[in-house]
């Protein structure tokens, strides 16, 4: 990559963290939730972006592999959480949708880990 590419990417990741960072300590219990795995996308990406600057990609894949699943844990987290509304509001119908983002969740995650092993 060329490093100008790394380098603004590492600015918007900062500039995301930071914000991040900032409205993690403004808010309750469950706006800490919700923005938590965005606070540890964001710093793990400026991390895997700063090992790549300096040519550390042994590193860099570990940082980009813990962006991955924590990712994933958001999206998942995510759906279990719809499932259990769907089912405690009684709409029954949404398991349609829900399900089909299982499946693309699950082909996604496979895709994503099965590239690099």
């Amino acid at each position: 990559m060329k490093k100008i590419y790394i380098i603004r990417q590492m600015i918007v990741d900062l500039t995301a963290f930071l914000t991040l960072t900032w409205a993690f300590s403004c808010n309750q219990f469950v706006g800490k939730i919700i923005i938590s795995p965005f606070l540890i996308c964001s710093f793990t990406h400026l991390l895997e972006m700063l090992f790549i600057l300096i040519e550390k990609e042994k590193i860099a894949h570990i940082f980009k592999y813990i962006f991955r699943i924590s990712f994933f844990i958001y999206i998942f987290g995510f759906l279990v959480y719809a499932i259990y509304d769907a089912i405690s509001n009684k709409r029954y119908s949404s398991f349609i949708i829900i399900g089909i983002f299982i499946i693309v969740a699950f082909r996604i995650l496979k895709a994503a880990f099965k590239k690099n092993l």
